[in-house]
């Protein structure tokens, strides 16, 4: 006898990650996986260092649901040496089990049932299962591909303002804002986050900014948070993550700034679903962190190092035949495979693209609530040795 379905309602729009399904596809042919966003090379060993001095020496017991005091006054240095703005370490700074978890609390804690929730799409598909989850409604916005008239026009990924006032219109109670933006690698401009913090603060809304990306940002580029913006600081929640910082995805440790009155909403949350994360993982974090010129010259040839690789990766997949789109920020590029396979469904090309050429990557439409009839876009990561990015080559070029 077939059991009934049991899952709670507000998962039924939830199904398979594309992530794990494009990776098990990956692993059965042997693919080279530029799809999940993980480096395959080590990160610093001196964080490993430290992380593993602190499992032999630090108390090992439950660190304080919002983190430990050490690493939220290093966050707390380290966020004012990036954007000026000061967060008190006690009650502005909160520590979570990777910036997913903090998304996900951040969420339930600012969405009510019904509430509407404005996302930009394409979008991290974590949002629109915690939406799901508060009861929240998405209301989307959508960024046009490169080579649509209004991509043209914008010279990228961009917004149709009109599309945008008519979103808006109706009202909204929170925004989720991500840049540098995953998963096509626009950074927005000062004038688009100018012309969209106006919007937030006249409907008085909370705003996620997800900046898990913020040092991975590529000149002439230039990473503004949206925190710095007086106007609307008082309505930030801004979300990071030392996994994507580190490129040691396993840290799975993240942090959140905000207000303290927004704050007490997500450590709420947060104490009722994971209740702390891994103390030597924090106090090793804080360790590297204390030591700002170690760090500082860490992130320049984090920087430099993902530039190359992004550079190259760029001229493989242009000298393949894919319309690329030059990625500002995060380890990931956009590419077109229209003029190879025509108006084929993304998620038939990613397939066809592991079984016949060995290379994995991710389909566009994943990150869409409701996709675009037409949209010939792959994402590639390039947060890989570059070993794996030339056999990537020798794959797509020689076969």
């Amino acid at each position: 006898m077939q059991s009934p379905n049991r899952i709670a309602k507000r998962w039924n729009s939830t199904g398979k990650s594309i992530f794990s399904e494009m990776t098990a596809l990956s692993n059965l042919h042997n693919a080279v996986n530029l799809g999940q966003g993980f480096p395959d090379f080590y990160g610093p060993t001196a964080l490993l260092d430290a992380i593993s001095k602190e499992v032999l020496s630090c108390h090992n017991q439950y660190a304080p649901s919002h983190g430990e005091a050490a690493l939220r006054k290093e966050i707390s240095y380290f966020v004012e040496s990036t954007t000026g703005v000061i967060y008190d370490p006690e009650t502005e700074i909160t520590v979570t089990c990777g910036a997913s978890e903090a998304i996900f609390c951040a969420i339930n804690a600012f969405v009510n049932p019904g509430d509407r929730v404005l996302v930009f799409e394409p979008a991290f598909d974590i949002y629109y299962q915690a939406i799901a989850n508060a009861g929240g409604e998405v209301v989307p916005v959508r960024l046009h591909a490169p080579d649509t008239p209004v991509g043209v026009r914008g010279g990228g990924w961009s917004i149709d303002w009109s599309e945008f006032d008519a979103a808006c219109s109706q009202g909204f109670s929170v925004a989720i804002f991500n840049s540098p933006h995953n998963p096509t690698g626009k950074v927005f401009s000062e004038e688009e986050i100018d012309r969209i913090a106006s919007k937030i603060l006249k409907k008085n809304a909370i705003v996620l900014s997800d900046e898990v990306y913020e040092n991975m940002v590529y000149s002439p580029a230039r990473h503004v948070s949206l925190c710095t913006l007086p106007k609307i600081q008082h309505l930030v929640v801004r979300i990071s993550s030392a996994a994507k910082t580190f490129g040691f995805t396993g840290l799975k440790t993240g942090w959140v700034c905000a207000p303290a009155y927004l704050t007490d909403g997500v450590r709420l949350v947060h104490q009722a679903t994971v209740f702390c994360t891994s103390p030597y993982t924090q106090l090793g974090l804080a360790r590297v962190m204390e030591n700002k010129e170690w760090f500082q010259n860490y992130l320049l040839s984090q920087n430099e190092s993902y530039l190359k690789k992004r550079n190259f990766l760029k001229s493989i997949l242009e000298r393949a035949g894919f319309l690329v789109h030059n990625s500002e920020g995060t380890f990931f590029l956009t590419a077109s495979y229209e003029n190879l396979a025509g108006d084929i469904s993304d998620i038939i090309y990613t397939k066809q693209l592991v079984e016949t050429y060995k290379v994995t990557t991710i389909p566009l439409s994943a990150f869409y609530k409701q996709a675009p009839k037409s949209l010939p876009w792959i994402r590639f990561a390039f947060c890989k040795k570059e070993e794996t990015l030339q056999s990537v080559a020798d794959l797509l070029l020689n076969s």
